[in-house]
């Protein structure tokens, strides 16, 4: 993976664009190792109250499962029920 490739030799790995500030994205990031996001200002709240109730294990277990699944729409409906057991589906609903 290139995150952890970039922390084996020392590189400061940064993702920059809608990506990182989509909570869905988020959540697959974080298990991918990703640890420096850039963002619109209106996406920082909504990431931050997801970084605060993340499991960083469990993040990469999504992330795993992730790069596993086969249609982009199993990822979507991993990420939702991930984020719906954690109390967070608002945030992908638009209710956060």
């Amino acid at each position: 993976m290139i995150a952890r490739e970039a922390e084996i030799h020392g590189i400061d790995l940064r993702l920059c664009g809608e990506m990182a500030g989509d909570p869905m994205c988020v959540a697959i990031l974080i298990g991918l190792g990703y640890r420096h996001l850039s963002m619109n200002g209106r996406s920082v709240a909504r990431v931050k109250y997801l970084l605060r109730r993340i499991d960083y294990a469990e993040a990469e277990n999504l992330a795993q499962r992730s790069l596993e699944a086969q249609l982009a729409t199993e990822v979507r409906h991993q990420v939702a029920a991930f984020m719906e057991r954690r109390g967070m589906g608002g945030l992908i609903r638009g209710g956060l």
